[in-house]
């Protein structure tokens, strides 16, 4: 047996041998690497279509939600211009009395008519 080792050329079995008996067991372990490989990419690959697809519709949300900010925050604005001409102008404050709360100033005189009948 040391001498196998020691002398290649000198060994009981020659290496055509030795290939064509391990040929089958490097198939079989080459072919199930291969296939193991094959079944990560494709595990790996469905991960991916998955989280791109979860991707795609949370981007569609925030897309949403950013345009409902947006309107959002141009209506505060515009109420907060609203309440501050409610505060200070007084061409509103007068408005909103006589049409919301029925006032009139002193000097002027509400005239009521009966409405007309329907026909």
């Amino acid at each position: 047996m040391w001498r196998c080792c020691l002398n290649r050329g000198e060994s009981s079995h020659s290496n055509e041998e030795r290939r064509a008996r391990a040929s089958p067991r490097r198939v079989g372990s080459i072919l199930g690497l291969i296939l193991l490989l094959a079944g990560i990419g494709l595990g790996c690959g469905a991960i991916l279509v998955r989280a791109h697809r979860e991707y795609r519709a949370a981007q569609a949300e925030y897309q949403r939600l950013e345009a409902e900010v947006r309107q959002l925050r141009l209506e505060t604005e515009r109420l907060m211009e609203e309440i501050q001409a409610l505060k200070t102008d007084p061409e509103v404050i007068e408005r909103i009395a006589r049409e919301e709360l029925h006032m009139i100033r002193p000097d002027e005189m509400v005239l009521s008519f009966p409405e007309a009948p329907k026909r």
